[in-house]
């Protein structure tokens, strides 16, 4: 297997975990938005909440990403090139986090209405037109 295709492999295989915490925080959101409307939480309110908690999940990777440094024993210029990464890794990740807690996703009413739509039976299939 050539370097390329290691590469190109382990890619793909990030790209697939990704894809399987992405998929995952979509089924926790869900059940989040409907128990907080269970208990009489609103949409605007169970959005804020939920925005605040991506949020500090964002600052979370900002601690760790800031909290990072060099391998051990590297040259003075690989760390100061680490560094400067880490701090504009750091940077944007600060960004996201502040857009997010500000946000209005409004995920909250758009989860109710495909919850109610999961609920409904399926729709019968269209009768075949008689022949003519």
């Amino acid at each position: 297997m050539s370097p390329e295709q290691h590469g190109a492999d382990a890619y793909g295989q990030d790209l697939a975990r990704i894809s399987h915490h992405q998929h995952e925080a979509t089924t926790a959101l869900f059940t989040v938005f409907r128990a907080l409307a269970a208990v009489g939480i609103t949409d605007e309110e169970a959005d804020d909440i939920v925005a605040k908690l991506e949020a500090g999940a964002v600052a979370g990777a900002h601690t760790w990403i800031s909290e990072s440094s060099a391998p051990h024993g590297s040259e003075q210029r690989f760390e100061d090139g680490w560094s400067s990464g880490v701090r504009d890794v750091a940077s944007r990740l600060l960004r996201i986090a502040d857009t997010t807690a500000t946000a209005q996703h409004a995920h909250a009413a758009s989860n109710a209405l495909l919850h109610v739509h999961l609920r409904q039976p399926a729709a019968a299939p269209p009768a075949p037109e008689p022949p003519a």
